[in-house]
């Protein structure tokens, strides 16, 4: 009997990451995903949500901590898909160092550690093997209030496009996804006034990054893919 693919979907505690992770995991995939503390994870293990994945503990902002998550979960990996992100607003004015350093390191610097480190991995699976990366509407849109959030997630898009052409020898795909707001608990809570219905759901979206993992999509690669439901 063949041996299931393996995926790592980083930040898959998260509302999106567990979406794709439980979508990957209902279509047969050896699913791993990352928390962000040992405590996290182990909670997460314990709940009926993280039952049939594979949970690691891992700072993915720093090197040390991004090369710990591939040693635990080896290679070959068939599928990387990359959630972890974080969100400020308000005036680009007034924003603060500490915002800056955030969005940079959440948006941009885990992904960048996470390719450099998942590559060896990826280069290995037999047949290819495929990376989802998520950026945001605004990477492409801007928008007043955000202007340091839209900018890592241009640079999110940008990323997903270099790295498709540099690992295009090597069979790898590399896309990003544009998520206009998710209908997730922290979005209504934020937005109580907003038309939910509007909003994609994380499992539609889930069920863009599983075709886009998927040996169906092996000629999209470099893409910059709008999922914004009809908001």
């Amino acid at each position: 009997m063949a041996r299931a693919k393996r995926a790592l979907v980083t930040g898959g505690t998260g509302a999106l990451g567990l979406s794709v992770a439980q979508a990957l995991h209902g279509a047969g995939w050896e699913t791993h995903v990352s928390a962000a503390t040992a405590e996290s994870a182990q909670r997460f293990q314990q709940t009926p949500q993280g039952r049939g994945l594979t949970v690691h503990a891992a700072d993915l902002a720093t090197p040390d901590g991004t090369r710990h998550l591939f040693r635990e979960t080896g290679g070959p990996l068939a599928a990387l898909v990359a959630t972890i992100g974080g969100y400020s607003g308000g005036p680009l004015a007034s924003t603060t160092d500490a915002a800056i350093d955030h969005l940079i390191d959440m948006n941009l610097k885990t992904a960048v550690l996470t390719l450099r480190e998942a590559y060896p991995h990826l280069k290995q699976n037999p047949g290819g093997s495929a990376v989802v990366l998520v950026a945001a509407r605004g990477a492409v849109s801007g928008g007043p209030g955000s202007a340091v959030y839209a900018a890592t997630k241009a640079a999110i898009v940008n990323l997903a496009q270099s790295t498709a052409q540099e690992w295009l020898e090597d069979g790898i795909t590399v896309n990003a996804i544009l998520p206009s707001t998710m209908d997730t608990p922290a979005n209504r809570s934020a937005m109580p006034d907003a038309d939910f219905s509007l909003w994609p759901t994380t499992g539609q979206i889930a069920d863009v990054v599983a075709f886009l993992v998927s040996d169906k999509a092996r000629i999209v690669s470099g893409g910059a893919i709008p999922v914004y439901g009809r908001a």
